[in-house]
């Protein structure tokens, strides 16, 4: 079944991302686009999934190659834990069409199963776990593993596999499998700025339960994230950016449901939002409360903060 999708095409292209995806479930995904996906850096890839856990996003990469082989249609590859596909296989997986989630990983190739349907079908004919384990040679531990969600199968056992009970024991290629398989590896590790002015924010914001963030070559500065329960808050910060880079950096968190502060000297001529807010102080205090007012606005109602002067 096709899934409705919006594109959206970032003009710059030194950013860590080139490209944001929305799908009809509102689920996010941000690529980076190149050639060769050996050439993404560490450094790179850091900022991606920072960006990524920020917008509760799925980081991808867009390749033609890795280690200058072509990429297999179909199939997901990885660097630097980042998900790697082909454009063809990524417009199929966000058109929705029904392909099994095949990866590779510590050296072979696995495929995604669902386990449930796999015990379903088995016990609906009969099949005992150590006879299924004989059939497609492997333990009957492995089995569970597989039941239970714990292990994917390799590629010889799923031919096996389905071959006794059809590809419908596999799971599709979508956003949220390939989110399973890779949410372990797409954690960035928490940094601390040199910037005083974020430094100090973040450490008052942290004492209200906030988590930061800081991005490098990406259209905000710095994010702030609360989550409790039924209430989560995104705010991303940038300061001091052009007119273009408000452009960007507005068009990113309307997409993503993000609100925006814009740290800046002095008045500007961009228009503010209910979601775009211009703070013309480089007071953490001030900052700090504008980003609360959002938050008791998310959790009270209460009014939106104003743009500070």
């Amino acid at each position: 079944m096709e899934e409705r999708s919006v594109h959206l095409k970032l003009p710059k292209r030194e950013y860590c991302l080139d490209s944001i995806v929305i799908l009809g479930n509102e689920r996010v995904i941000i690529t980076k686009e190149v050639n060769d996906a050996s050439t993404i850096s560490p450094s790179t890839a850091g900022v991606l999934k920072s960006m990524a856990n920020f917008l509760d996003a799925l980081p991808i990469v867009l390749a033609e190659r890795i280690d200058n082989e072509k990429l297999e249609e179909n199939m997901v590859y990885s660097r630097h834990n980042l998900p790697v596909l082909s454009q063809e296989t990524f417009k199929s997986m966000v058109s929705g069409a029904e392909i099994p989630l095949i990866y590779l990983s510590h050296g072979g190739i696995y495929v995604k199963i669902k386990g449930s349907i796999l015990r379903e079908m088995r016990e609906k004919r009969g099949i005992s776990r150590g006879e299924l384990a004989r059939m497609v040679g492997v333990t009957s531990r492995t089995i569970i593993n597989y039941e239970e969600g714990r292990s994917d199968v390799s590629l010889d056992v799923a031919l096996k596999l389905e071959e006794m009970f059809g590809d419908e024991i596999f799971e599709k290629a979508s956003a949220d499998s390939l989110k399973e398989v890779f949410s372990d590896k797409i954690k960035a590790p928490r940094m601390e700025p040199r910037d005083a002015l974020l430094r100090s924010l973040f450490r008052e914001l942290r004492e209200h339960g906030f988590i930061d963030f800081l991005f490098n070559k990406a259209p905000f500065d710095a994010g702030v994230k609360y989550v409790r329960e039924s209430t989560q808050v995104k705010v991303a910060i940038k300061k001091d950016p052009t007119s273009e880079e408000v452009d960007i950096a507005r068009m990113v968190s309307e997409s993503t449901k993000t609100k925006l502060i814009v740290v800046s000297a002095g008045e500007r001529d961009d228009t503010p939002s209910e979601s775009l807010m211009f703070v013309y102080s480089k007071s953490p205090d001030k900052i700090r409360d504008v980003i609360l007012g959002f938050l008791r606005k998310t959790t009270f109602g209460a009014p939106a903060p104003r743009s500070s002067a």
